[in-house]
């Protein structure tokens, strides 16, 4: 993938990096990785960049706050550069507002017009994004292996100690001032995860538990059910994340709940890519070609 290195300042003062691929067209494909990760590991970026530029379409992988389990990302206060201490492990989940309009700004100074929102794993982070500030630069989704980690954890710890932990966290962060703290080791399933980072999108009343697989009547679905924006979802049918936080473990299960609840998406697509794992190693091409036809026929 053939890019520049760019670099744009949060409203709060992070410097975020990212690769930034100009094909000339005033609309953008914007990916945004999940917990922990990074805008260049997984190879689907790399596959996904060089197919877009041969459509001249541009793209930017880039990073937000939560990048790595630990990061001393710069910032800018009062013309000074100091360090912020943050990462996956500690990031507030609400704080992806700010990022992603960050590098929204990023792309429009690009002469972009139109962007088309896509997130790999924490996708919660777009679709909430796109509910709070209904950006009209937005006019599409694509959701690569929506998690639901809350899910994942009520099935891993089981009801009764699911509830617990989920009490103790709250309390922790709502009332104790811990928010900081890291978590036993039996609750890093993810990463090395903090009190706050948990807190966001891994227990039930979380503001990004925005995927309740293990609980198709939960009103947190409503984020969801409201969207209009067209959707593409794309699920493995071996990924392990997403199967365990369903009670069948079935990926076709997942693809179908997701599918009935985006009842308001001008469209929606959910594919279930065969023998695929979390990252769709070994399944790039065949994922991009996916993600490729369909930007297509939307654009």
């Amino acid at each position: 993938m053939k890019g520049e290195l760019v670099t744009t300042v949060t409203s709060d003062g992070l410097e975020l990096n990212g690769l930034w691929s100009d094909n000339g067209s005033d609309f953008a494909v914007f990916h945004s990785h999940g917990t922990a990760g990074d805008f260049y590991t997984h190879k689907f970026i790399d596959v996904e960049g060089k197919r877009l530029e041969t459509e001249k379409i541009s793209f930017l992988s880039a990073n937000n706050r939560g990048h790595d389990v630990y990061a001393d990302i710069r910032k800018n206060v009062n013309g000074k550069i100091e360090w912020a201490s943050v990462g996956g492990g500690f990031e507030r989940f609400e704080d992806c507002l700010i990022d992603i309009s960050a590098w929204l700004d990023f792309i429009s100074s690009r002469g972009v017009k139109k962007v088309i929102l896509q997130a790999h794993s924490l996708t919660q982070k777009i679709l909430y994004y796109q509910s709070i500030k209904n950006d009209k630069r937005v006019f599409a989704q694509i959701h690569i292996s929506p998690c639901n980690d809350a899910g994942f954890m009520f099935h891993m710890l089981g009801e009764k100690r699911y509830k617990e932990v989920n009490d103790m966290v709250k309390n922790m962060v709502e009332k104790e001032g811990r928010e900081n703290e890291l978590l036993p080791k039996e609750l890093a399933v993810v990463c090395p995860m903090a009190a706050q980072a948990y807190y966001g999108y891994l227990i039930e009343d979380g503001i990004g538990n925005l995927f309740p697989y293990h609980n198709p009547s939960s009103s947190k679905w409503t984020i969801l059910e409201k969207t209009k924006e067209p959707l593409l979802a794309i699920f493995g049918s071996d990924d392990n994340f997403i199967n365990s936080s369903i009670n069948t473990k079935n990926a076709d299960d997942v693809a179908s709940l997701f599918k009935k609840k985006a009842k308001s998406a001008r469209s929606v697509d959910v594919r279930v890519m065969k023998d695929s794992v979390h990252s769709y190693l070994g399944h790039e091409e065949e994922m991009v070609d996916v993600i490729a036809g369909w930007i297509k026929s939307k654009i």
